[in-house]
Order: C-alpha cells, then structure tokens, then sequence
C-alpha cells in the first residue's frame, strides 16, 4: 500500500488553501488520524481541488509556502544541516520517512548535485508532481534566505502542457518535460552554501533520531525490510526468488507472504521497485553491456528485461542509456 506521510499531506493542504485553493473543509480526509494516508486519495483529492479551482498550476503555486513542517519530525534534521548539500543528502536518505509512493536518489557529478524522484505507487497527476517540486525547492529556498537561486534544470514526468509560463517562472528556462522521472539540479556553488539553522551537535542528535525513526521503520514493516534485503541481493548478483529472500530474513516462504499480504503489498512490487533503481544506476553509471545489466537484474532472457524499461521508463534501456545527462 502506497502512502504518504499526514505531515506532509497537511502542509501540502495548508500550502495550497494559502495559494487560493478552492478546498472542501469538510472533506473526510482532512479531518483523518493516523500517521499516513493512502496515495490514491490524495491524488484523486487533489485532482477535485484543481478542478474546484480552476487553476491547473495551482501546484506551483505552493512554493511561497513550503517549510521543513512538511517533513514533520524529520525536518529538524534538515534544518541542522551544515551545507545545503548536506540537507539534500538527508532528504533522499530519510525520504522513506515521508512516503514510500516514489524513490528518491541523490546523484552527484562534477559541478552539479541533482535530486531524482522515480514513482513507485500509482500514476501521479500533473498538480501532485508540481507540488512536490515547488515544495522541495521552496524549503531549499527557506534554508538559504540569503540566496535565491535557480536550478540549473528541471525535468518533469508529465507532457509539456501548452502554457508553461508559471513552470518557467518557478524552475527558470531549462525545463524538460516527458522525461522517465522527475528531477532538480543545482550546481556545485549552491549545494555549497552554509544554512543559517546549522548546529553540529544539533545535527548529530537529530541525524541519529532520523536513523532511529528509519531502522524503526524498517524493523516494524516486512515491505520496508524486503526493500533493503531485495538491494543487498541485486547489489551482490544473488538470487531474487520469493524463497531465496526468505531465507535471507530468516523467515518461511508462508510467514513472509502474509506479512506482506497483512501490509497491502506483494513481493512482486517490491522486487520491481528494486529492479527499477538498480537498472537506473547500472545504465548511467557503468559500461557493462546491456544483456549483462538484465541479467545481472535476474530477468531471463533480453526481451524481458527490454520490456520492463519500457514500462519503469517509456524507453528500451539503450536508449535510457544515452538520454541526455547535463
């Protein structure tokens, strides 16, 4: 089951009722408790209000409201970063934190630092991509006051729609739309910059509870678990059955299938996600041949692993390949 954390969602109404978001007050899921809510009622939400607003960039509209609020417990940690380089690696660290619909990287290259975002969960709407972003670069932003920067690039999941003034406004003139996922990207010099909020023994202490929060989370869901074993074992080329992780976590085949059964998630899934980073990394980043990528991924033959890039990228993996990387 894809979620997403109430902190966030609450900041994100909050954001959006500031930037005249027409929002029904007595919408149930307002008004719900727990810690977090299903991903397809805060799309199919959010697609009510744009249409009740009549305002399809509504969602970049949020910029001028994000604040580390949105991250909840885990904002304190971003805030007692020492360089905003530092905060980013924090965010894509602890993201799990925030929500598990979509996996965040963090990539690094010479004169430039760039923040991916691969969807996991179900489709999102244009209005939730343009959410996330303004939100993201608007609490970069609140972290460096003294420095309004622009990213060097933006790209985006969703077609480029006719009117792009108020993307353009926001996220400057380097937007590329139709992309296999959405990412931002700054450059060396801004990920350099101090932050006000800084504190070093603030930034251990809550680096360490972040890590808590995280392990805890990890411990206490079979899917955040089968997660991190499912990377340990493409990492190293072992074996990916249902059995063989099994195994690994010292469970029967039966108890870990129903644990995940009990969590709304199958092991299939799980092991797509996993794939899907994996691929992403060993197609940029490395000049082992496609066939041994697949293989190494735990497909069969090829084609199969030609049709999974298609679907996690819109695009066969040599073409995924030579994508352009600025």
């Amino acid at each position: 089951m894809h979620t997403v954390s109430r902190s966030y969602f609450t900041a994100l109404a909050q954001a959006l009722i500031r930037a005249g978001a027409q929002v029904d007050p007595h919408d149930p899921i307002l008004a719900e408790s727990g810690r977090h809510i299903r991903l397809v009622r805060v799309y199919d939400w959010l697609e009510g209000v744009v249409e009740r607003t009549g305002d399809v960039d509504i969602g970049v509209r949020v910029h001028a409201h994000a604040h580390p609020a949105m991250l909840g417990q885990l904002g304190y940690a971003v805030m007692s970063c020492a360089t905003l380089g530092d905060a980013l690696q924090r965010l894509a660290a602890y993201h799990p934190l925030t929500t598990n619909g979509s996996i965040l990287r963090l990539e690094q290259h010479q004169g430039d630092m760039r923040l991916i975002g691969f969807e996991v969960g179900p489709p999102a709407p244009r209005s939730f991509i343009d959410a996330g972003a303004a939100m993201t670069l608007g609490l970069l932003r609140w972290l460096t006051p003294a420095c309004q920067f622009m990213p060097l690039e933006v790209e985006l999941a969703y077609p480029q729609p006719q009117d792009t003034t108020a993307l353009r406004g926001l996220f400057g003139e380097r937007l590329m739309f139709g992309r296999p996922y959405n990412s931002v990207r700054l450059s060396a010099e801004v990920c350099s910059l101090p932050l006000p909020t800084a504190s070093p023994t603030l930034d251990r202490l809550h680096g360490e509870y972040a890590a808590a929060r995280l392990e805890e989370r990890i411990e206490g869901s079979a899917a955040a678990r089968v997660r991190r074993a499912l990377t340990e074992l493409l990492t190293m080329g072992q074996p990916i059955a249902l059995e063989d992780l099994a195994g690994h976590l010292r469970l029967s085949r039966r108890s870990l299938q129903n644990a995940l059964e009990r969590e709304g998630v199958s092991f299939s899934a799980l092991l797509d996600e996993a794939r899907l980073t994996q691929a992403h990394s060993l197609l940029c980043d490395s000049v082992r041949s496609i066939k041994y990528i697949g293989a190494t991924l735990g497909f069969r033959d090829p084609s199969s692993f030609h049709k999974a890039c298609l679907r996690w990228f819109g695009m066969p993996p040599g073409e995924y390949r030579r994508l352009p990387r600025l």
